[in-house]
């Protein structure tokens, strides 16, 4: 008799079976998209830490290299958090001297085999090499 006052029958009063499965769907889809959006985010940020400890390790190993007197450069290593880099003399000619520097550690490598989405390694190298000029 309430839903009759309305206007309304008792059948008209409420969701129908068909709405509620419908706005689970919606939900469902939007709550996955979320989780997978989460997940795209986080991989992006390790990524992005990783590659920024590779550059200040190179970096680092690169401002030491340039305070040694040019005459005095020579093989080393160091190790910065679980990055390696090691360093020694390429070539050296009358004015320009060239320095091989090798990252090992944690990065980015291309995978073969037709997959186009490029995984993180735990043992990956990266090789600079930088010239000197005779001062």
């Amino acid at each position: 008799m309430f839903g009759s006052e309305l206007g309304k029958t008792r059948d008209e009063a409420g969701f129908s079976l068909v709405e509620l499965v419908m706005a689970v769907v919606v939900l469902a889809f939007g709550v996955v998209g979320m989780a997978t959006t989460t997940l795209f985010i986080t991989r992006q940020l390790t990524l992005a830490e990783v590659t920024t400890a590779r550059v200040t390790a190179i970096q680092s190993v690169m401002e030491r290299i340039r305070t040694t007197p040019y005459d005095s450069i020579c093989e080393g290593t160091d190790t910065m958090g679980a990055i390696v880099v090691s360093w020694s003399e390429m070539a050296h000619m009358a004015q320009t001297k060239s320095v091989r520097m090798v990252t090992m550690g944690p990065g980015l490598v291309s995978m073969s085999g037709g997959q186009s989405t490029p995984m993180m390694s735990s043992t990956v190298a990266d090789t600079v090499i930088y010239r000197m000029l005779k001062p």
